[in-house]
């Protein structure tokens, strides 16, 4: 009898509010009605019941748009859409609860001509398409913007639009295909009069293969895409940017040491890096390439780098010019710092050159391995910093600085050219 007598109370208690009315659209309109506004349209579905999270609380909600003149000097006559919620307590009458904006859209803004986006488009390809998509396309086929663009201004500084772009792409290892996408991306702007930025945001609306071909696994791995050559192209031109060095013709290992030792010295960081990227063996460089670095690459010269250069202490403040060495064997030598606490690790091998008359020729010294042993903390650089001039480099003056390493490799820091 209490389950039935509460079910009834329940029952009761809906069918009072269901009793109560709705708010009319004109009520509805006049609630919203604010200075600005242009016109209000309230949404096709009717007024629905909804309970408050966290309470017993009931409200009538009703979805709404509501256009009002959006302000902006360059556009005077914009208009930003307001989307959301309106909502009413339940009550007889119904009394205003709030109106909850899920997002705004704006109105009347002029879209870049299709030319202008694609252009755009083009130009920044790689943020466009996105970074694993562009790391994959072989060849970019066709770029349009879609029959149905569905454009969209979030604000002022950005809106969306889709494209359909087909390109021949990279799907797994033995793999290639013919891909069509769907995007949508959104552009982006510092100012309303500023040029259109070049980071974007895209997201694959709908995605379909087809003209699937193989390939071997070692063809797929040299293949070109437009990611490797823009990293290419990156990485020359960095390198092109560095003073122009010439190596000398090496003819021992032990005088790439004591020329690279020397250069840790008395190179400024332009010049050491440039000699660096020209000497550092083929495993350092992505395969293929002679100029863009693998991620073993980039490691060994940015710690040799930062080692060298350290503001605080660098190379030349550890290191004597003419280094006790600490080991030393065909193919790589260790040479000891002053205080002979640290040391640093070289070693080259034969690399490059062509094949004749089944003879390698032309090889050259390189770099396969290069630690620089430095003291980075503040108390042992101070200890470094504490010998005074001659102390932790005996005979080390401006007249016979290095003398022994000039006897073996005389004049060679001389061929390198000044920028």
């Amino acid at each position: 009898m209490r389950i039935r007598a509460a079910l009834l109370i329940a029952a009761m208690g809906l069918g009072a509010i269901a009793a109560f009315a709705q708010p009319s659209d004109a009520q509805i309109k006049k609630d919203l009605a604010r200075p600005g506004q242009v016109r209000i349209e309230l949404g096709s579905a009717p007024m629905k019941k909804v309970r408050a999270t966290g309470d017993l609380l009931w409200f009538w909600e009703r979805s709404a748009t509501i256009w009002r003149k959006a302000e902006i000097p360059e556009y005077p006559d914009a208009l930003v859409v307001v989307h959301g919620l309106v909502r009413y307590d339940i009550g007889d009458p119904p009394s205003y609860r709030e109106f909850k904006t899920s997002h705004n859209t704006y109105e009347g803004i002029p879209t870049p001509t299709d030319d202008e986006v694609l252009a755009h488009a083009r130009a920044h390809l790689r943020a466009f398409v996105g970074d694993h998509r562009h790391d994959r396309m072989v060849a970019l086929r066709s770029l349009r913007v879609a029959d149905e663009p569905r454009t969209v201004w979030h604000t002022p500084l950005s809106f969306s639009m889709q494209f359909e772009v087909e390109a021949d792409m990279i799907i797994s290892d033995v793999a290639t295909a013919t891909e069509q996408v769907r995007q949508e991306t959104r552009f982006y702007r510092d100012a309303v009069t500023a040029p259109w930025r070049a980071d974007m945001v895209t997201v694959v609306r709908d995605r379909r293969e087809g003209d699937q071909r193989s390939h071997t696994a070692e063809e797929v791995r040299r293949m070109p895409t437009l990611g490797s050559r823009m990293h290419e192209e990156k990485a020359l031109t960095e390198l092109e940017a560095l003073p122009e060095v010439a190596i000398p013709e090496f003819a021992r290992d032990v005088d790439v040491f004591l020329y690279t030792h020397r250069l840790l010295r008395e190179a400024d960081p332009a010049h050491f890096r440039a000699y660096l990227m020209r000497m550092l063996a083929p495993g350092f460089f992505v395969e293929g390439s002679t100029v863009r670095l693998n991620a073993n690459g980039e490691e060994l010269v940015e710690k040799v780098m930062r080692a060298a250069f350290d503001p605080r202490s660098p190379y030349a403040a550890q290191y004597c010019p003419d280094p006790g060495v600490k080991h030393q064997q065909s193919g790589s030598m260790e040479w000891w710092n002053g205080t002979q606490d640290k040391f640093t690790r070289m070693a080259v091998m034969k690399a490059g050159g062509t094949w004749k008359n089944g003879q390698k020729t032309g090889e050259t010294w390189k770099i396969v391995e290069l630690g620089l042993g430095v003291w980075t903390d503040a108390d042992n650089i101070a200890r470094i910093a504490s010998y005074e001039p001659g102390v932790l480099c005996p005979g080390a003056t401006p007249a016979n600085t290095g003398q022994r390493a000039v006897n073996t490799g005389r004049d060679l820091l001389n061929k390198i050219k000044k920028p």
